[in-house]
Protein backbone atom coordinates (compact mmCIF):
# COMPACT_ATOMS: atom_id res chain seq x y z
CA UNK A 1 0.00 0.00 0.00
CA UNK A 2 1.33 3.86 -1.01
CA UNK A 3 1.28 6.41 1.38
CA UNK A 4 0.92 10.06 -0.33
CA UNK A 5 2.94 10.64 -3.41
CA UNK A 6 4.74 7.53 -2.80
CA UNK A 7 3.26 5.42 -6.02
CA UNK A 8 6.35 4.70 -7.77
CA UNK A 9 8.00 1.23 -7.26
CA UNK A 10 11.62 1.65 -6.44
CA UNK A 11 14.26 -1.12 -6.30
CA UNK A 12 17.43 -0.56 -4.53
CA UNK A 13 19.95 -2.48 -5.86
CA UNK A 14 23.83 -3.51 -4.48
CA UNK A 15 26.91 -4.43 -6.50
CA UNK A 16 29.60 -6.78 -5.40
CA UNK A 17 32.65 -7.52 -7.13
CA UNK A 18 33.51 -10.60 -8.36
CA UNK A 19 36.06 -11.96 -10.86
CA UNK A 20 34.67 -13.11 -14.52
CA UNK A 21 35.49 -16.18 -16.66
CA UNK A 22 38.57 -14.48 -18.07
CA UNK A 23 39.78 -13.40 -14.69
CA UNK A 24 38.58 -9.58 -14.49
CA UNK A 25 37.01 -7.64 -11.91
CA UNK A 26 33.20 -7.08 -12.67
CA UNK A 27 30.16 -6.30 -10.62
CA UNK A 28 27.35 -8.34 -9.95
CA UNK A 29 23.76 -6.24 -8.74
CA UNK A 30 21.12 -7.43 -6.16
CA UNK A 31 18.10 -6.10 -4.64
CA UNK A 32 19.07 -4.63 -1.47
CA UNK A 33 15.00 -3.54 -0.83
CA UNK A 34 11.81 -2.57 -3.00
CA UNK A 35 10.16 0.52 -1.60
CA UNK A 36 7.36 2.91 -2.88
CA UNK A 37 9.00 6.37 -3.76
CA UNK A 38 7.56 9.82 -4.58
CA UNK A 39 9.61 11.00 -7.56
CA UNK A 40 11.07 14.50 -8.39
CA UNK A 41 13.01 15.34 -11.58
CA UNK A 42 15.46 18.03 -11.45
CA UNK A 43 14.06 21.79 -12.62
CA UNK A 44 14.07 22.30 -16.58
CA UNK A 45 17.31 24.64 -15.88
CA UNK A 46 18.84 21.86 -14.00
CA UNK A 47 17.81 19.20 -16.81
CA UNK A 48 18.89 21.47 -19.40
CA UNK A 49 22.51 22.07 -17.91
CA UNK A 50 22.86 18.99 -17.49
CA UNK A 51 22.03 17.36 -20.35
CA UNK A 52 24.74 20.19 -22.00
CA UNK A 53 27.42 19.37 -19.81
CA UNK A 54 27.08 15.55 -19.45
CA UNK A 55 24.20 14.11 -20.87
CA UNK A 56 22.64 13.30 -17.10
CA UNK A 57 19.10 13.82 -15.59
CA UNK A 58 18.76 14.92 -11.82
CA UNK A 59 15.68 12.89 -9.88
CA UNK A 60 15.18 12.99 -6.42
CA UNK A 61 14.05 9.50 -4.69
CA UNK A 62 11.64 10.05 -0.83
CA UNK A 63 10.74 7.00 0.89
CA UNK A 64 9.86 6.45 4.40
CA UNK A 65 12.85 5.96 6.59
CA UNK A 66 13.39 2.52 8.11
CA UNK A 67 16.25 -0.46 8.36
CA UNK A 68 16.64 -1.08 4.97
CA UNK A 69 16.47 2.52 3.49
CA UNK A 70 18.83 3.87 6.51
CA UNK A 71 21.64 1.23 5.03
CA UNK A 72 22.04 2.49 1.54
CA UNK A 73 24.94 3.95 0.52
CA UNK A 74 26.45 6.08 -2.33
CA UNK A 75 27.92 2.91 -4.31
CA UNK A 76 24.32 1.30 -4.41
CA UNK A 77 21.38 2.52 -7.36
CA UNK A 78 18.46 2.63 -7.75
CA UNK A 79 16.65 0.90 -10.64
CA UNK A 80 13.05 2.61 -11.28
CA UNK A 81 11.20 2.08 -14.64
CA UNK A 82 13.58 0.44 -16.65
CA UNK A 83 15.97 2.71 -16.15
CA UNK A 84 18.90 2.88 -12.88
CA UNK A 85 19.54 5.60 -11.56
CA UNK A 86 22.97 5.96 -9.14
CA UNK A 87 23.31 7.67 -6.05
CA UNK A 88 25.08 11.00 -5.61
CA UNK A 89 23.44 12.03 -2.14
CA UNK A 90 21.61 10.41 0.74
CA UNK A 91 19.92 13.56 3.01
CA UNK A 92 19.82 12.00 6.19
CA UNK A 93 16.86 10.69 7.82
CA UNK A 94 14.29 13.73 9.35
CA UNK A 95 12.90 12.15 12.69
CA UNK A 96 9.86 14.61 12.52
CA UNK A 97 8.84 13.77 8.54
CA UNK A 98 10.08 9.75 8.89
CA UNK A 99 11.82 9.93 5.27
CA UNK A 100 15.01 9.78 3.56
CA UNK A 101 16.36 11.17 0.49
CA UNK A 102 18.48 10.07 -2.27
CA UNK A 103 19.40 12.52 -5.09
CA UNK A 104 20.38 10.51 -7.98
CA UNK A 105 21.55 11.14 -11.88
CA UNK A 106 20.47 8.86 -15.05
CA UNK A 107 22.51 8.59 -17.81
CA UNK A 108 20.92 9.39 -20.65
Amino acid sequence: MTAGRRDKLIVIQRGTPTTDDYGGETIVWATLASEYAAVFYGRGDERRQAAMEQGQQAAVFQCLSNTSTRSVNLEDRISQGGSLWNIVGISPDTPKRGEIEFATVRAL
